[in-house]
């Protein structure tokens, strides 16, 4: 039996620590530094797929701020920026909850947003669009709008 975990990174060290989803509510602190971690709950360490039936739960409902990627498998500068979104899921870890939308399976929520072309970034925050990023933009810039986000 594998028991399932939560990576979670210290805003002030640095350190992933991991926790068991059983322990998820329970408060934890970091094991390097011992500051009390963020609520790991909701905030993985990878994107997360979401369909037509989960967006309202997944990121209208979510607490906090949601960076949700529009993406297609026959995209080319999807399949190229794919590694930048893991990349920063890991880096916001705690902080944004990360999540991606196949456009293809996936046509009420692209249509409600207007979503027409890929890759487009939607930028949630407590249910609420709060910015949209069109095309495979460098890694800093998705940086400085991820920022925007959390302040």
């Amino acid at each position: 039996m594998v028991m399932e975990s939560l990576i979670v990174r210290c805003p002030n060290c640095g350190a992933k620590n991991r926790i068991p989803q059983s322990r998820a509510k329970d408060r934890a602190v970091c094991g390097k530094c011992r500051t009390p971690l963020p609520i790991a709950e909701g905030f993985p360490e990878h994107p997360v797929e979401v369909f037509d039936r989960s967006f309202g739960n997944e990121v209208l409902a979510f607490p906090g701020p949601v960076f949700t990627l529009f993406w297609a498998p026959w995209c080319g500068h999807c399949a190229r920026l794919m590694p930048i979104i893991d990349e920063l899921a890991s880096e916001f870890s705690g902080k944004i909850k990360f999540a991606k939308m196949d456009l293809d399976k996936n046509p009420l929520i692209a249509s409600q947003y207007q979503v027409k072309s890929v890759p487009a970034m939607l930028l949630f925050k407590n249910g609420r669009m709060v910015n949209q990023l069109l095309g495979a933009l460098p890694k800093y810039q998705i940086e400085h709008h991820l920022r925007g986000l959390i302040q």
